[in-house]
């Protein structure tokens, strides 16, 4: 059985951050129906035609869904929007600022028919304060929440290549439904929920913010080393690879000196004898380290750093970590059969012994549309009039 069988959830949505929320959501076994414009669709379909014809951005976050084509501005295609949220448990929404509320799709006036909905907004800055109007996307929001400035190497900034900004809100809009929909077992009442890809980044600030507070610290960009910890990091062998290892406590870094870089003497040095003063003089510090791990390959230092139980791993290219033993075991590769043929995805990593995950279809646009209306007690007859004036 799936966790969320008979939990329905109404997607107005495009992009990633609602998107990759409901595909969660439908991984767990809820029904979701995806709304998408007439003839378009959501925006991530059109981004690259990677994946047999159909956009890579578009196989990750949709499946699990029924596409429903629908114009949301027509009279018929509202009453229609609103007739399912009627029916649904849970209608989450990511549009640009205002409109879901111009549209009179917006939580007070969908609960006048269904009181016990769980309305979720996910937003870029939330909808009022100085910023309520502004539209929001990966690359602004890692901007605006100080990720570009703190990440890349020391003479250039760099964007994080992953959508984390809209990860993030998909991440919270999760736990936030399903904390609302657990709440509405025990009290039985619905609510509106708002997650902000601002205040979700900068929730996963992490120390950064106190570092600033308490020590007046605004982060130095430092490429593959870590801002609070050394030796830390890929280093680079002579063989032209990369050893990646974690040196995260003193006792560590006595065994790192000792056993695995043969370097005793750098115990003795008082400019290395915290952790904190190796940060002081990261400098000189991690350029002996350097040298050090350039000087022999990579299998040498695995070797030793394994001996001493100093956490190590390798630095993948992408093919590598597709083809990982782990991701092999983990059966993380899985397969959709489509008409297009068979398509590769990557499988949810929740695994329950008492629920089971969905991977099931990938939807075309609007291929559900004729069903779905059926199953709100359309005709086959209004589906045809509807359908002739574009309404779906």
């Amino acid at each position: 059985m799936y966790a969320l069988n008979d939990i329905d959830v109404l997607a107005l949505e495009s992009g990633i951050s609602a998107p990759f929320c409901t595909r969660i959501l439908g991984d767990l076994g809820a029904n979701v129906i995806k709304i998408e414009r007439p003839g378009v669709g959501d925006v991530n379909r059109h981004w690259d035609t990677a994946v047999r014809g159909n956009s890579s951005a578009h196989v990750w976050v949709n499946r699990n869904k029924k596409s429903v084509e629908l114009d949301l501005k027509s009279e018929d295609g509202n009453t229609i929007c609103r007739e399912l949220a009627e029916k649904a448990d849970v209608v989450v929404q990511n549009f640009s600022p205002g409109v879901v509320e111009s549209l009179g799709l917006d939580y007070e006036s969908l609960r006048e028919e269904n009181e016990d909905l769980i309305y979720l907004n996910i937003s870029g800055y939330g909808r009022d304060g100085p910023y309520e109007n502004r539209k929001a996307y990966d690359m602004v929001m890692q901007g605006e929440t100080g990720l570009i400035m703190m990440n890349g190497s020391p003479d250039a900034p760099a964007k994080i290549p992953l959508s984390i900004c809209d990860i993030n809100a998909a991440m919270y809009g999760t736990i936030g439904t399903l904390t609302a929909l657990f709440q509405r077992e025990r009290t039985g009442e619905g609510q509106e929920l708002d997650v902000t890809m601002f205040g979700g980044m900068l929730s996963w600030l992490g120390y950064f913010p106190l570092k600033y507070w308490y020590n007046d610290e605004i982060p130095d960009r430092v490429g593959m080393r870590h801002h609070l910890l050394t030796p830390y990091g890929p280093h680079e062998t002579n063989d032209g690879q990369y050893i990646n290892f974690a040196v995260l406590s003193e006792p560590h870094f006595e065994l790192f000196c000792e056993e695995v870089i043969d370097q005793p003497d750098l115990l003795e040095d008082e400019r290395f004898a915290t952790n904190e003063k190796r940060i002081q003089h990261r400098e000189t510090f991690e350029s002996i380290v350097e040298d050090e791990i350039a000087t022999e390959s990579r299998d040498h230092w695995a070797a030793r750093l394994e001996a001493v139980g100093i956490p190590w791993g390798d630095v993948n290219q992408i093919d590598e970590v597709l083809d990982h033993p782990q991701t092999d075991y983990l059966e993380m590769v899985r397969e959709l059969d489509t008409e297009a043929g068979s398509v590769k995805f990557i499988d949810n990593p929740l695994d329950m012994n008492k629920a089971e995950l969905r991977r099931e279809k990938m939807p075309d646009l609007g291929e559900d549309t004729k069903a779905v209306l059926q199953t709100i007690g359309y005709s086959q007859e209004q589906i045809e009039s509807l359908e002739d004036i574009g309404v779906i």
